[in-house]
């Protein structure tokens, strides 16, 4: 209930007031085109499956020895950017009307080539749902899937338990590690040769990627399941800087 009236204030704020910018102020919309044309797209010369900084496309040395289950990650802007911010105030503040805006914003010429079938979010637990009110995941896959013209599964993946926030671990081993097995398909998904996902092709979505351990274990999961491929769309990347 709570969580739904937040919903309503919210829908109900950004009709009777004019919008603003999040990142700038600037009147108008929400994320002007200023500050779009102003954050910095992932460069083209990243690993393929961490976005490590490389001289060319390709996959890096770590991700080779690494084997990781995770197949491509597809990345449009770095997250410090006024994107970033952007992400953040529709993350954190409630600001619902910025999912249409921020779904527009995936490289979409780059997502058409992996030729996959069905996009799936990443999910957050049943406590911080309920606290939230929303999954700004579900919300961004559900955009992009309509603009991709391919099918949405919201109930493939699921949270098995509630970890400390990312952005609160203290170092990427403590991510990993927190994270190995927090996913799971949900039975009947995929895992048989008549099941509806069985040798499919999925993207799953996810707002920002630091150090990938939310991807890998995602990816980890609907591998063990029985998934054929598995790329990861992130709307940011976030390099992980002074984590180890």
């Amino acid at each position: 209930m709570i969580a739904t009236f937040k919903g309503f204030t919210s829908y109900a704020l950004n009709l009777v007031f004019p919008s603003s910018c999040v990142h700038c102020g600037r009147e108008g919309e929400l994320l002007c085109h200023i500050c779009i044309a102003e954050s910095t797209a992932v460069s083209s010369n990243v690993c393929r499956k961490c976005a490590e900084s490389q001289t060319k496309a390709g996959t890096c040395a770590r991700c080779i020895a690494e084997r990781s289950s995770l197949d491509r990650l597809y990345g449009s802007y770095m997250y410090d950017s006024p994107v970033g911010s952007a992400i953040k105030a529709f993350k954190f503040d409630d600001i619902r009307a910025l999912g249409p805006v921020l779904g527009n914003l995936f490289n979409i010429e780059a997502l058409r080539r992996s030729e996959a079938d069905v996009v799936v979010p990443v999910p957050l637990h049943s406590s911080r749902s309920r606290s939230r009110g929303y999954n700004q995941s579900e919300l961004l896959g559900r955009l992009l899937a309509r603009r991709l013209g391919v099918e949405f599964q919201n109930d493939v993946l699921i949270r098995t338990h509630d970890t400390v926030p990312q952005i609160e671990q203290p170092t990427a081993v403590a991510r990993q590690r927190s994270l190995a097995t927090a996913f799971e398909v949900r039975s009947g998904k995929i895992g048989s040769a008549t099941s509806e996902m069985a040798d499919r092709r999925i993207l799953v979505v996810d707002d920002v990627f630091t150090t990938g351990s939310t991807a890998r274990s995602c990816a980890s999961a609907l591998k063990s399941a029985g998934a054929g491929w598995v790329g990861v769309v992130a709307l940011a990347i976030q390099p992980i800087g002074g984590l180890k």
